[in-house]
Formats: C-alpha cells, structure tokens, sequence
C-alpha cells in the first residue's frame, strides 16, 4: 500500500505520485496537520485532504485514513457526511509520534470508541510502542500495522533484519491469542476492496 504522506516539505503533486502506479488497491489519506517535534509541520490542509480523496477515489483505491489524533477522526466523518469520503471507511489510527496521541491503553480505547461501527481499523505504533499497541489491537479484535516505516527494532536494542521478521512476530504473538490470521483475499474481504 502506498503512502500519499510523502515528506514534510514535498508539494501536494509529489506526494500523490504512488497513486498513478498500476494496481493500487489502498493508499493512504492523512486526515490533517500535525506537529511532529522541533520545527518539521506535516500540513494537511482540508482542501489538500478533500483534493487527494478526490483522486484517490477517481483511480478506484480505498483510502486507508491516517488519524494521529481524535480531531482526524471527526475531519473523516464531517467529509463523510459531504460525500467526498465513501463509506465504509478504513482508519489507521497511530500512536507514539511526538504531536500526536499517546501510546496508551486509554487512548487507544478512546480512539476505537470513536468510530463508526461499520468501519474498520488498524493500530500503528510508533517505535517502541510498536508491540505493545500491536498486542493492544489484536486483544480488542481490531488489525495491526508493523514496518520499518514505524520502527527498526525487534526487541529492545536488536535492529530487525527485515519487515517480515516483525510481520513473523505479530503473526505469532495473534496465533497465540487465538487470532486467525486474514488471507490476501479475506483481507480484500474485510476491507471492502473488489
């Protein structure tokens, strides 16, 4: 899946690039500004938001909304009820980036709390609140997001070797719990992806 975040500082037209690629089934839709320490401001603007939607939409990809906050949570639904975010939506609500939400079992039920019923939604936490969030989403039935996009380590001080080693760890960790873990095609399923 694509990012549409880019990086601080790129132009709207380069962050949406991803999007043009062949067989782009999700990409994600960051749901406003945010602080991210020191000088950096990750700028969202509604209309940059509305104008990505707009595209995202236009080439057939579900928009994964990125929520950093409970503020981005409400921005999806005022643009739900303006018709230019589709129903139902997918949420990927991140915890641990400095301006954003804490990394808290209190925050994250407050998040979930918050959504529509009928959506869907995947926990992110960011570097070391990677595995205890993920945990947190797969305990709560909910999904869970890992990478190297969010963080680097496998264990505290032992540097991954590879994205699917921290998949492998999730995976285990879900199978422990009980949780089945979703195919390609469940998970197109799940999502609502045709």
């Amino acid at each position: 899946m694509p990012s549409t975040g880019g990086a601080v500082g790129m132009t709207d037209q380069e962050r949406l690039q991803p999007i043009y690629l062949e067989n782009i089934e999700m990409a994600s839709l960051d749901m406003g500004t945010m602080n991210f320490g020191g000088s950096e401001i990750f700028v969202n603007t509604e209309t940059t938001i509305i104008n990505f939607a707009k595209e995202i939409y236009k080439r057939g990809i579900k928009p994964e909304l990125e929520c950093f906050d409970k503020g981005m949570i409400d921005t999806a639904f005022r643009l739900l009820k303006r018709g230019i975010i589709q129903s139902p939506m997918h949420f990927n609500l991140v915890f641990g980036v400095k301006g954003g939400i804490n990394a808290s079992i209190e925050n994250l039920v407050y998040l979930i709390d918050s959504l529509p019923h009928n959506s869907t939604y995947t926990i992110t936490g960011i570097g070391q609140y990677e595995m205890p969030m993920a945990v947190l989403s797969v305990a709560l039935g909910g999904h869970v997001r890992v990478g190297f996009e969010d963080n680097i380590y496998i264990s505290k001080g032992i540097l991954a070797e590879s994205n699917a080693q921290l998949v492998d760890k999730v995976v285990r960790i879900a199978n422990e719990m009980g949780r089945e873990i979703a195919s390609p095609y469940d998970t197109r399923k799940i999502l609502g992806i045709t």
